[in-house]
């Protein structure tokens, strides 16, 4: 009889797990290792984040002096809205103060004219090596009717002859009796008065007397114009340039140099060791831009060219404003303008009372003083001669409104009073009226209520958005990564399949009944598949048996027929 016989092939079965719970605990094992990878990373960037402060790189980036730049194009046509508003003092009893039927000289407060300051800067060049900003300025005035009391052509006013008043105290000042006696004689001939009708038009732009005209002609290299205006001389075109520091963070967007010069000639600056804080113009601000971190104690000198000095800004108070942020407020000193502050200038003689500063020199000479607006913070006694005069320090003081981590102004509002100091000599009486009196002329606000928007976007970014932000995003990169990091090594320390060899008392049962199905389907496969007649069935059911595998501890090879055999 022929039987088929197959052949024994040895399969390894030691091993107590199978091969998908080798390939899960790998996976499982792989999964782990990368969140406790992945968990670091985001713990150790949460940590950087903390430590660099990305909201300060952004921020230094951005305010980076580079050609191009946002800066950059601030300072060459900057967005501020800058105003200037103009007062004008009418007398209104002229002819009775004259007469000596009054006793003090009555003002009226006409205005205001409005006009809007467009400052630009031209030429501006970077030295990288030197860490400097070189600029053109210039600055422009345009005149806004509509929102002024009146167009200043159509208001007529009676207003002191500076120009008469100027050339007879400068003559006093320089000339002696018989000198003085010839200009006054000179000065009655051609006809010119203490007093005369102006338009205001006149008094900012400019008005003819035959004072000036004669001036002019015998004096060219002295007077260089033909008719004398507040405005006029103030906003006189001239060709100018100035140096920026931007290197030193200390001292950033502060003037180092003005027409070449770190002091204020006219104001005796002659080199810088033996200079004051009066004319020292290195180390000053025009207000466009603050060296960043501004702190409370600190002192903020303003240069202002039709100004012709260095003016002290002292912490005021700490604002809560509308932006979102914090500001600082600093204000003009109450005593900048005496002659005991440290921004004073040296005087040896005209000596000017207290609150007044003289700018004379900057100013061809004439006895031009300049106070706070009403006399606020000057000599009382110079109050007594003038009715209507009434100081306001909240509506005549000047502020600087300053965001101190970056030193960008938010609001400026400086406010200046021009007179004429008038001083006599015996030779000539023609000023004898106002004789040793500041005589008011006009007061000047320069102001911008609000920065342009761009900048208030940049600064509730810098303040208001992105610090909480900044924060939220590090606690969720810190507690995310910990999270990650704490299942990863959870999983490593304790995985959910283990390598371990099950107990022979727990795999004995298993492992029977799987021999058991094993038997019985090799028996099964035979006696269909070889064709036994029944009466050979039990026969080949037993020889089936006999062949059945038992596996035990050792390694014993599983068997498959493979071959056919004849028995």
């Amino acid at each position: 009889m022929v039987v088929g016989r197959k052949s024994i092939q040895h399969v390894q079965s030691k091993g107590r797990m199978s091969i998908m719970k080798i390939q899960n605990f790998t996976v499982q094992k792989r999964q782990s290792v990368i969140k406790v990878v992945y968990g670091g990373l985001l713990v150790i960037i949460a940590i950087i984040m903390v430590a660099i402060d990305p909201i300060n790189i952004v921020t230094n980036w951005y305010m980076d002096m580079k050609e191009g730049s946002f800066l950059f194009k601030m300072y060459q046509k900057p967005s501020y809205q800058l105003f200037s508003e103009v007062w004008i003092y009418n007398y209104t009893n002229v002819p009775e103060y004259l007469a000596g039927t009054d006793s003090v000289m009555k003002l009226q407060e006409v205005g205001p004219f409005r006009f809007q300051e467009t400052r630009t800067n031209e030429d501006m060049k970077i030295n990288k090596e030197q860490g400097i900003l070189t600029i053109v300025p210039k600055i422009t005035l345009k005149f806004l009717p509509e929102r002024s009391v009146a167009h200043y052509k159509d208001v007529s006013l009676y207003m002191p002859n500076i120009a008469l008043i100027a050339i007879s105290t400068l003559a006093a000042d320089k000339l002696g009796y018989f000198a003085n006696a010839g200009a006054y004689y000179s000065i009655s001939a051609l006809g010119s008065t203490l007093f005369r009708n102006l338009t205001a038009e006149e008094l900012l732009w400019g008005y003819h007397d035959p004072v000036v005209t004669i001036a002019n002609s015998l004096l060219p290299g002295w007077i260089d114009f033909g008719k004398i205006g507040i405005l006029d001389r103030f906003y006189a075109e001239k060709q100018e340039s100035a140096e920026i520091e931007l290197a030193n963070e200390s001292t950033r967007y502060s003037i180092k140099s003005w027409n070449n010069s770190t002091g204020l000639i006219e104001q005796g600056f002659t080199d810088w060791n033996t200079s004051i804080p009066c004319n020292r113009i290195k180390g000053s601000y025009e207000g466009m831009m603050v060296s960043p971190k501004v702190t409370k104690d600190r002192v903020i000198p303003i240069y202002r060219r039709q100004a012709c000095r260095i003016y002290p800004f002292s912490f005021k108070e700490e604002v809560k404003g509308n932006y979102g942020f914090d500001y600082y407020r600093f204000a003009l000193e109450r005593t900048s303008f005496n002659r005991t502050s440290e921004y004073a200038c040296k005087c040896e003689e005209n000596c000017l009372p207290d609150g007044f500063v003289d700018v004379s020199k900057c100013y061809y000479g004439f006895p031009i003083a300049l106070s706070k607006p009403h006399f606020l913070d000057t000599d009382p006694e110079q109050m007594k001669h003038f009715e209507g005069m009434h100081p306001d320090p909240e509506k005549h003081g000047s502020v600087l409104d300053l965001e101190p981590t970056l030193g960008v102004p938010l609001a400026l509002s400086t406010k200046i009073q021009v007179n004429v100091a008038v001083r006599m000599n015996a030779g000539n009486p023609i000023t004898r009226p106002l004789k040793d009196k500041v005589i008011p002329i006009v007061w000047l606000s320069l102001y911008c209520e609000e920065p342009p928007p761009e900048i208030v976007s940049i600064l509730r970014l810098r303040f208001v958005i992105a610090p909480p932000l900044l924060i939220t995003v590090e606690v969720l990169l810190l507690v995310i990564g910990m999270i990650l990091g704490a299942q990863g090594f959870h999983r490593i320390w304790k995985p959910k399949y283990k390598l371990i060899q099950s107990n022979e008392e727990e795999m004995q049962p298993k492992r029977r009944k799987s021999l058991e199905r094993r038997r019985n389907s090799v028996i099964l496969n035979m006696s269909e598949n070889m064709g036994f007649t029944k009466d050979d069935e039990e026969l080949a059911k037993q020889a089936v048996s006999l062949l059945a595998i038992h596996e035990e501890d050792a390694d014993i090879p599983d068997l498959l027929l493979t071959e056919n055999q004849i028995y």
